[in-house]
């Protein structure tokens, strides 16, 4: 379909520096393919590749799991890295339309930064699992930043 459509739009005769007016042969049509997919491989790498640290969220396996009540307690030394906490949403706070938080029980306060919607969805007293980075580990003040849901069929073994 591509090579089509270039064949057609290639069509026209070119002029070059001479002044010779030459129609394009297979050949320059497929140097020109080859040329644009050489030009668009290198974008296409640097999206896959995504160099973002918020892509980070969607990949690896957090370091531990833990319930509500255990994380002031085993987390300390998990500070930096990504955890994922069960537990059950006590507030949700989405008034300000850049920065939405869901609380969890035992002071775990857990950032969605602008996915309002995402914290819009919890409601108070469902149980959910958050997957984030732990940014402090105090007790009744555990900051878990930048934070997302996730599957709650995804498995779970709680530490």
């Amino acid at each position: 379909m591509i090579h089509l459509f270039l064949s057609i739009s290639l069509m026209k005769f070119y002029r070059y520096p001479t002044g010779v007016m030459k129609k394009p042969t297979t050949t320059s049509l497929s140097l020109t393919f080859k040329k644009a997919l050489m030009l668009a491989l290198p974008l296409i790498a640097f999206l896959i590749a995504g160099c973002s640290k918020g892509w980070q969220m969607d990949y690896g396996k957090p370091e531990a799991q833990f319930i509500q009540d255990d994380v002031t307690a085993k987390g300390k030394e998990l500070v930096g890295k990504k955890i994922t906490v069960k537990g059950v949403v006590t507030k949700v706070e989405v008034s300000d339309p850049n920065v939405a938080w869901v609380e969890l029980g035992n002071g775990i306060r857990c950032n969605f930064s602008k996915m309002r919607q995402m914290a819009e969805s919890a409601k108070v007293g469902e149980t959910v699992y958050v997957d984030g980075f732990l940014k402090r580990c105090d007790d009744g003040d555990v900051l878990i930043d930048p934070a997302i849901f996730r599957d709650p069929t995804a498995p779970f073994t709680p530490q």
